[in-house]
């Protein structure tokens, strides 16, 4: 499948999400989080990958479906990448505008509600990415331009696409506890035969307003 095919499907498929609302759907809440981001890159050629710690924010809308269904769209800025002990590169940041939106079911719990989302996520490659290392005893770091990493005719894709797993625990004053998995299915390597994924879960606190 190619790119403008994928990147126009998750579009549509957002798009086509908040548009199908129904009309006797309650009024919304925006949120905001914020939280740690572990991230790597796997794959059947990725066994050297390791955790790399990062950030993430952002935020969302609930709409409210009825019967504790809620339709939640988002928009994010999420540091993904990895970190390894091969080579000269021990740490590659990965800086993406991410916009998921989950299906979640969220039953009375005690004082609050437990959240249970599923959905896909596209997401954009921003700024540039950093990498560093060592060598010979001498840490180094340098940022590169998405096209201009691998060698001649190779490229990073700024392009990604995959899905999303959220639990959390949201209290009834609002504040809310996340844990997500997000899981890419779209190779960061388009031009290579190895394949790389976007692969992170994350623990973010939030607040429903």
């Amino acid at each position: 499948m190619q790119l403008k095919q994928l990147l126009f499907g998750g579009l549509f498929f957002a798009a086509f999400s908040v548009a199908a609302v129904p009309s006797h759907a309650q009024a919304g809440r925006l949120g905001l989080n914020a939280g740690v981001n572990f991230a790597t890159i796997a794959g059947k050629d990725a066994e050297d990958m390791k955790l790399r710690t990062g950030f993430q924010a952002g935020v969302t809308y609930d709409f409210n479906l009825g019967n504790y269904l809620v339709l939640q769209p988002g928009v994010l800025y999420v540091q993904n990448g990895a970190t390894s002990k091969v080579g000269v590169i021990e740490n590659m940041q990965l800086n993406y505008v991410q916009v998921p939106v989950t299906f979640q079911f969220q039953p009375t719990l005690g004082n609050g509600n437990l959240l249970l989302g599923v959905g896909p996520y596209i997401g954009l490659g921003v700024g540039k990415v950093k990498m560093g290392g060592t060598i010979g005893g001498v840490d180094w770091s340098t940022k590169y331009h998405w096209d201009d990493i691998f060698e001649e005719g190779e490229e990073l894709r700024k392009f990604d696409a995959g899905g999303k797993l959220l639990v959390g625990y949201q209290l009834g004053m609002g504040l809310s506890f996340n844990l997500n998995f997000n899981r890419g299915l779209v190779k960061l390597n388009p031009n290579s035969e190895s394949k790389f994924y976007n692969t992170a879960f994350g623990l973010t606190v939030g607040y429903k307003f």
